[in-house]
């Protein structure tokens, strides 16, 4: 009888004992997991596991600063334009303390999320469940932090990138501005995009690609003037160094590919050095004087973008999406009689093709089977995609990769101090529609003049007249507007009696590429095509392309 009395109290102790531990255990797991709990909103929202922890000051502190931080930034977004917001892009202080505001907002929210698992943690962890502690602190401050980092990243990349292609010398023809209101007298800017390839095989830089974007700094409307490579005989400003060194125009003895508009960048600098000391670069100011000779408008800047990079710039952006008007040859090259070597494949025809940077590189600047206009218009179409393609999505995504790209191949005098107001004006023009015009054969031709010999007085009226037309009456109807006709291979024949009218659709010289050939007249549109605006009228480049 008294065993069984001791056995039913040792039963009761056991028993006492057993639920003791399994109570301290679930008191252990509770204390765990309101750590863990803690520990992540601490370090999702800092100051809050402070104060879980004991250290109410210290966390109210830490709180109270970061939601004033917040209603700063909401207040920013309110209150601040977008496309002011947008222009602090190109505003490299500001992209240096953005960076470093980042950058140490960074890692102060790392470490009080870490204090905050110190602060939390209770004593005697085993060693697994410390580490899922810390993993636990990693995996939320992450969220937060990561961004901050990237953000960090992309503001230093972007002062980086303004630096790259801003201004990196003296010029004789950038205006002067005040950077705080630099349109209030200036109601279009014009800027001169130059496209140029310095490669094997060249002999020096020839810009063949030139297209002058006015724009009406008001609106963002904006119209771009394609020149052909070929035109000659054009004046320089008067007043200028080069309208004395030329007072008959930019004509000479000799080979007249010497003597084209492409050859002006190589051959002016080369030959009037005194003109250019100290000068960035010197081929794009005589460049930008010879352009305003040819329209009789202001050339304000230039931004020059090195086509042997160009692909990189489209394959940055996954891509572009064109209309192809006739299969285009790519990998074969023109030769000077006129025709060209095996194609090692074509861009297909279709509407709506996707291209790849090779694939667009080859649609912009192949020749065969075409002449300098229809290649213009293809390099129209290709500016257009890329500025459609170049959404928020797509910036953020590619950034880094589009960042490098253009630092590596785009060079301006745009001063780096006029970027943020530049990136404003490029806000609007994104709203706008692109106007464009072709100073093509037919443009010519309805003035009585070729681009050989054209009268510039005439043009400069011409242009004056488009650039300061009202917006509906620059704009053609759309039921005007047709597709250009196919273009075959050009022929050693072709290109002689070009030539010989005078036309200088046909003049090419050797040296100018490793492919130079002898290009034809655009032909006459086909029978059935849809008629084409006038020539000396803006034309919706969508509308084209």
């Amino acid at each position: 009888m008294r065993g069984d009395r001791q056995v039913q109290r040792a039963r009761r102790a056991q028993g006492a004992r057993r639920a003791r531990l399994q109570k301290r255990r679930q008191q252990r797991n509770q204390r765990y997991g309101r750590f863990i709990g803690l520990t992540a909103l601490g370090s999702l929202i800092p100051g809050t596991g402070l104060i879980a922890a004991g250290k109410r000051r210290l966390g109210t502190t830490v709180l109270v600063i970061l939601v004033a931080l917040m209603i700063l930034g909401l207040a920013v977004v309110v209150l601040i334009p977008p496309t002011e917001l947008a222009s602090y892009g190109g505003d490299r202080q500001m992209m240096l303390i953005v960076g470093t505001a980042l950058a140490a907002g960074a890692v102060a929210w790392l470490l009080i999320a870490l204090g905050t698992h110190r602060s939390l943690e209770p004593d005697g962890l085993p060693t697994g469940k410390r580490l899922a502690g810390a993993l636990v602190v990693i995996v939320s401050a992450s969220v937060v932090v990561a961004p901050m980092a990237v953000g960090s990243r992309y503001a230093f990349t972007q002062r980086e990138l303004v630096g790259n292609i801003s201004s990196s010398g003296a010029s004789n023809t950038t205006p002067e501005v005040d950077t705080s209101d630099p349109w209030a007298d200036k109601p279009r800017l014009n800027v001169l995009f130059l496209g140029g390839d310095a490669g094997e095989g060249r002999s020096g830089l020839r810009p063949d690609t030139q297209i002058l974007a006015s724009i009406d700094t008001h609106t963002g409307a904006t119209t771009m003037i394609s020149l052909p490579r070929n035109l000659q005989n054009f004046p320089f400003p008067e007043g200028t160094p080069l309208a004395a060194a030329y007072p008959n125009g930019f004509s000479g003895g000799g080979d007249a590919g010497e003597w084209m508009l492409n050859a002006v960048y190589a051959n002016v600098p080369r030959d009037h050095p005194e003109v250019f000391e100290g000068v960035g670069d010197p081929g794009a100011d005589a460049t930008k004087w010879a352009v305003e000779g040819a329209l009789g408008i202001d050339v304000d800047y230039f931004i020059m973008v090195d086509l042997a990079g160009f692909e990189a710039v489209v394959d940055a952006l996954g891509g572009i999406t064109v209309n192809v008007p006739r299969d285009i040859p790519w990998g074969n090259k023109s030769l000077p009689d006129g025709t060209c070597t095996e194609a090692n494949g074509y861009i297909q025809q279709g509407d709506n093709q996707h291209l790849d940077g090779f694939q667009a590189l080859w649609f912009a600047r192949s020749r065969c089977g075409s002449d300098d206009y229809e290649r213009m218009e293809r390099q129209r179409c290709v500016m257009n995609a890329i500025v459609a393609k170049v959404d928020p999505a797509t910036l953020l995504s590619q950034y880094q990769s589009l960042a490098s790209a253009a630092g590596d191949i785009i060079t301006s005098d745009v001063p780096a101090d006029l970027f943020p107001a530049l990136i404003e004006l490029m806000v609007k023009v994104r709203t706008q529609p692109l106007e464009s015009l072709t100073l093509d054969n037919e443009f010519f031709g309805s003035m009585g003049t070729t681009s050989a010999d054209p009268d510039y007085d005439a043009l400069h009226a011409r242009v004056q007249e488009i650039l300061t037309a009202p917006d509906d009456a620059a704009t053609p109807d759309p039921g005007e507007t047709g597709t250009p006709g196919d273009t075959t291979e050009a022929t050693g024949q072709n290109a002689d009696d070009a030539a010989s009218d005078g036309s200088g659709a046909a003049i090419e010289h050797a040296s100018d590429d490793a492919d130079a050939e002898a290009e034809q007249p655009a032909e006459e549109p086909t029978e059935g095509a849809t008629d084409e605006p006038a020539a000396d009228e803006p034309v919706d480049a969508g509308s084209v392309c």
